[in-house]
């Protein structure tokens, strides 16, 4: 594990955890999937990956993270507000960070 990596998505987490949807995000949906159901899809993983101690997913838990960091991405440019922008770039910085592969001692 990468004591930085999990160090930054706890943080980032908690984070998101205390602030409110925003209100002009509800009913947005990227391939028939609104941006609520994809923050609840994230949840469970990263909550997971947050209260292992170890910063460890299941491989369907990182199929899930995989899939909603994609379908987020694709949402985000066709965003406007920053609140909007802001929520999502979060996730998906907690995600990427989650499927970041680990680095191996001496490389860079």
């Amino acid at each position: 594990m990468n004591k930085a990596v999990f160090d930054e998505v706890s943080v980032l987490w908690a984070e998101h955890l205390g602030l409110p949807f925003p209100d002009d995000l509800r009913g947005v949906e990227i391939y028939g999937q609104p941006v609520a159901y994809l923050e609840y899809c994230l949840a469970g993983p990263l909550t997971s990956y947050v209260g292992s101690q170890r910063g460890v997913l299941e491989a369907d838990q990182l199929r899930i993270v995989r899939a909603c960091a994609r379908d987020l991405r694709a949402l985000l440019p066709r965003l406007r507000g920053e609140e909007r922008r802001t929520f999502v770039a979060r996730l998906i910085r907690i995600a990427d960070l989650v499927l970041t592969p680990p680095r191996l001692p001496g490389r860079r």
